[in-house]
């Protein structure tokens, strides 16, 4: 009867605790995405795809604070950076309709960059985006993007293959509704290492103002 009775507390502890781990799993909420404090809304994210070369671009809006859908992007107002590979485009001029446009701050630090500046914005333009690799070599395609970003992420050959390193330059980018956002492109891995994942965190001003503090 003894030993009965200690199994059965035994018993009644562990569906305790079983019961209360799961509480506890589901009471702990998922990092959110995108912070929001204010007007200002934070994102560190890595994007949820590569890419496959060519016209293949995610696209991601900065108010919403995810990838959106944008099959009609040249006339659509629903986001404001898109990606392929490590080409990089702002919803302006040859890519999109919006009052977008891209500035290189330089090699900085992301928090010292408190504030956008009110001019200097470059918008997209024609560019050469691989399209696809052949036996013969690299075969180009024309397609819109901003050269600004150029070089965002940079690739090294060596022994062991290609790697893959951000410049770790911070851009500010006005938004599709003219808006704006600071931009640091941090990396090109998802975080089982596999490359063509781009790593993204930005401050966006929702607000009418430019500051990022």
């Amino acid at each position: 009867m003894k030993n009965f009775k200690l199994v059965l507390v035994a018993l009644v502890s562990l569906v305790m605790v079983s019961t209360s781990c799961t509480k506890d799993e589901e009471d702990t909420p998922a990092p959110a995405p995108v912070v929001v404090t204010g007007d200002l809304k934070t994102g560190d994210i890595i994007l949820s795809r590569k890419t496959d070369y060519g016209n293949d671009w995610i696209y991601y809006s900065f108010d919403e604070g995810k990838e959106v859908d944008s099959t009609d992007h040249s006339n659509s107002l629903t986001w404001d950076i898109a990606f392929n590979r490590y080409n990089v485009r702002t919803n302006s001029g040859e890519s999109g309709s919006g009052q977008g446009g891209a500035y290189d701050a330089g090699l900085v630090d992301f928090s010292s960059v408190l504030e956008a500046n009110e001019a200097g914005y470059v918008v997209d333009d024609t560019i050469q985006i691989v399209k696809a690799f052949t036996g013969q070599g690299v075969d180009y395609m024309t397609s819109t993007g901003n050269d600004v970003f150029k070089g965002c992420i940079e690739m090294t050959h060596g022994s062991m293959g290609p790697s893959y390193n951000a410049n770790d330059h911070i851009y500010v980018v006005k938004t599709a509704n003219g808006k704006y956002a600071k931009v640091w492109v941090k990396g090109y891995y998802s975080e089982d290492g596999t490359s063509g994942f781009i790593n993204m965190k930005y401050v966006y001003q929702a607000g009418d103002g430019r500051k990022f503090e």
